[in-house]
């Protein structure tokens, strides 16, 4: 059987350290947090609160997967988002340990559910509130609103969006473009800030284009960028699916990648390292979104830890060959 002294000792922290992060007291850093989280997951370790919380409560839960319209048009076009697939499967895989059991609705319609995870950039402050009157156990996965004291899972996208801009500036690149999406949506938004927050330390001029997959055309994004003879020297792309779809784009007009342009995207979805050139990108870790979200909403279902909390993991730098 895992103990929490197993966890300590591959998380690389005591055992009070481990204590605090589970229960969600003291000052414990985000950086520590997502070591010891993970840590959990790998070791598929149920703190004690949790595992006899399961033992009394044998029943299933049945909650409501809560999917933005932009997610449902994606995936009647059938471009749904890898990214989003892994962090579902990895969901289900770890709350199915907890007896959790899923199932898909419109995030503006809900039906009858134990619980609710809201996920995509399309939730308000008034959709929070429809939530909070239906008085069920609910989180945003991959969204967060500014002033709503709502449970959170998200990716520290301005972070990730710095590091990859400034790396690029420290490269000698000063012609650097950003394609983001919709910024209603946290993650695209801190991507955005990142990427100008750079920019603009370093006395240059941010250029930017927002794109969205359902509804518009890459062509004409790469058109509006060479409208004026001025290719830039790189393209920061808010997400793998549009930077790829970026080099697609500039090999049909023999623009060679990353001779003349640099390309990086923002997920590390499976095929970024097979796609041809290789893409650098930030990878997002999407296992431990799933997971956390899965452990978080049955903390809430078994009234443990129930302060809402935010749980914000950075991104990791993966350098390619779509970069110099």
């Amino acid at each position: 059987m895992v103990t929490i002294e197993d966890v300590a000792k591959k998380a690389g922290v005591s055992t009070a350290t481990v204590s605090r992060v589970i229960n969600n007291v003291g000052n414990v850093s985000e950086k520590t947090k997502m070591k010891v989280w993970k840590a959990i997951n790998e070791l598929n370790y149920k703190p004690k609160i949790l595992a006899s919380a399961l033992a009394r409560h044998r029943e299933r839960f049945l909650v409501g997967i809560c999917e933005s319209e932009r997610l449902k048009n994606m995936e009647k076009e059938k471009i749904v988002p890898e990214f989003y697939t892994v962090i579902l499967t990895a969901l289900e895989q770890i709350g199915e340990e907890y007896g959790l059991k899923f199932c898909k609705m419109n995030l503006f319609s809900p039906t009858e559910c134990d619980a609710y995870i809201l996920v995509g950039g399309d939730t308000t402050k008034e959709v929070v509130e429809m939530y909070r009157e239906l008085g069920k156990p609910f989180l945003l996965l991959d969204h967060y609103i500014p002033g709503e004291k709502v449970d959170c899972i998200v990716t520290n996208g301005f972070d990730g969006a710095y590091y990859a801009t400034s790396y690029l500036i420290k490269k000698g690149l000063r012609k650097i473009f950003h394609i983001h999406g919709p910024l209603n949506s946290y993650g695209f938004k801190g991507r955005y800030d990142g990427y100008t927050s750079a920019m603009k330390e370093a006395g240059l001029l941010p250029k930017y284009y927002e794109y969205d997959d359902v509804k518009n055309n890459m062509d004409d994004v790469i058109e509006f960028m060479l409208r004026k003879n001025d290719i830039p020297e790189a393209i920061f792309a808010s997400n793998d699916i549009t930077a790829m779809r970026i080099i697609k784009e500039l090999k049909k007009r023999n623009i060679k990648v990353p001779d003349e342009v640099s390309i990086i995207g923002f997920d590390d979805i499976i095929s970024a390292k097979d796609f041809e050139p290789s893409l650098t990108t930030l990878k997002v870790f999407k296992d431990e979104m799933g997971s956390l979200a899965a452990t978080r909403i049955y903390e809430l279902l078994v009234g443990h830890n129930v302060h809402p909390v935010m749980v914000s993991l950075f991104t990791k730098f993966i350098k390619r060959k779509s970069s110099i």
